[in-house]
């Protein structure tokens, strides 16, 4: 080894020339020592960066995984547990079938889509409701199930059209019976004095009915109501009647209704065409009795009317209504050495709208809350809004504040009107005579019949 500087010989591994005393370069090795770190602080470098871009991943990752936990977690507690979640009820379609609702909640312009049923239902405003019958869920026999269990599994599309799946609805639906209706007779038992009574009934549209093994079914029309039949009726007492319903995907029904004539020791009948509801208050009684007997009126009538033709028995007579409502007429067949024949029925009587309203007098709440006994039967024009609606021995009430200036004045109204359902905040214009009065949250108010009803222009 020579010194760079002097030329001067040296030993290995010398740092300083001995000659000229210059320090000398480092050995090759140590260069290429010097040389190669730079290239690991490079690759120590990019690593580096290399783990970075890795935690940022993995952390992204996370951070979704959590946002996107918290965001179901949000919408099943809303759907579950919040303002969203979805309200069950039983209800009745229209048609008479059993049926069950859902109502889901939510966005306007969002949708529930079910995929049970491939159909989706769109929120409008704030609520989407599904309303499905019972039997839609069994087979045309449904007599081979007890019941069955139903399962939704919502999903909830956004406008954006983001999906999210709902938490799942389930309910149980027991095979629902075929849906009857018996209009006519009104109620079982009744009492008649004539050879037929009106039959009507309603049912589904589509079903097959039976009246003591007779097949009725072409007699239904397309609304599901059977009417124009009429059955026999036997003065023998109780005449029973079985009715027999068939609704496809319904269990069968089977109903017995019974229709009372008795059985007098004077032959009496009276016409088909003898009404129990009038809008007159006059109505013609007529019938036939045995031959020989004689007829007498025990209920208010016009004397004169009366009219009997002892060879055939032909006799009829008017009758006349002292009240609204329900009135009674009442008259009897008489023969030596028999039992009298009393005949007994009620008559509805109702008069038109025309009529009762030109009776009405304007509503002074302070004497009528004085005088309801001695105005029993006065007709007054009732304006006001519902207060409260509710059932007392089967019949519907309804409470109505006829006060202005905001003083509350109530009255209590027994609802014989063509209307059953009231809407608490509207303004109705009812017309209503006297009853008496009723005590509502322990007070007394008046209490009247109403007979007609309409919202309040």
């Amino acid at each position: 080894m020579k010194c760079p500087y002097c030329g001067n010989s040296l030993s290995d591994g010398a740092r300083y020339c001995d000659v000229c005393k210059q320090e000398l370069p480092a050995p090759e090795a140590a260069g290429a020592e010097a040389s190669a770190k730079p290239r690991r602080s490079h690759f120590h470098k990019l690593l580096l960066v290399l783990c970075w871009i890795a935690c940022f991943v993995v952390l992204g990752v996370g951070v979704y995984k959590l946002m996107s936990w918290i965001d179901t977690y949000r919408i099943e507690r809303l759907y579950t547990r919040g303002a969203y979640t979805p309200t069950q009820g039983e209800i009745q379609l229209a048609d008479g079938r059993n049926a069950h609702s859902v109502v889901f909640y939510g966005k306007d312009g969002d949708s529930i889509f079910l995929p049970e049923l491939n159909r989706s239902l769109t929120i409008c405003g704030g609520i989407a409701r599904l309303e499905i019958a019972d039997s839609e869920w069994f087979s045309d026999d449904a007599s081979e199930y007890d019941y069955a269990e139903v399962h939704f599994a919502p999903v909830l599309i956004s406008q954006d059209g983001t999906q999210t799946q709902l938490p799942e609805i389930e309910y149980t639906v027991d095979v629902p019976e075929s849906p009857l209706t018996v209009i006519s007779p009104s109620e079982d038992g009744i009492s008649v004095v004539t050879s037929t009574y009106p039959l009507e009934l309603q049912v589904v549209p589509g079903s097959s009915v039976y009246v003591n093994g007779e097949d009725l079914t072409d007699r239904v029309d397309r609304s599901g109501v059977l009417d124009d039949t009429k059955v026999s009726v036997q003065p023998i007492g109780d005449n029973t009647y079985t009715i027999i319903v068939r609704t496809p995907n319904h269990k069968e029904t089977r109903r017995d209704i019974t229709i009372y004539r008795e059985n007098f020791d004077i032959n009496i009948e009276l016409d088909d065409n003898v009404s129990t509801v009038s809008s007159e208050v006059q109505m013609t009684v007529s019938g036939t009795a045995e031959p020989g007997a004689m007829i007498s009126v025990d209920t208010d009538y016009i004397p004169e009317s009366l009219q009997v033709d002892m060879t055939t028995g032909r006799f009829s007579f008017i009758a006349k209504f002292n009240q609204f409502g329900n009135n009674v007429v009442r008259f009897r067949a008489t023969m030596d050495g028999r039992a009298d024949a009393v005949i007994s029925f009620t008559v509805n009587y109702k008069p038109t709208l025309g009529d009762y309203a030109d009776k009405a007098w304007k509503m002074d709440y302070a004497q009528l809350r004085l005088y309801f006994e001695q105005w029993n039967g006065r007709v007054f024009r009732c304006i006001g809004t519902i207060v409260e609606t509710f059932i007392d021995n089967g019949l519907q009430y309804v409470v109505m504040d006829v006060g202005s200036d905001g003083e509350r004045q109530l009255i209590v109204l027994q609802n014989y009107s063509t209307i059953s359902s009231f809407n608490l905040g509207p303004t109705y214009d009812i017309y209503a005579d006297v009853t008496g009065h009723y005590m509502y949250n322990s007070e007394y108010y008046p209490m009247l019949a109403a007979r007609y009803v309409d919202l309040y222009d």
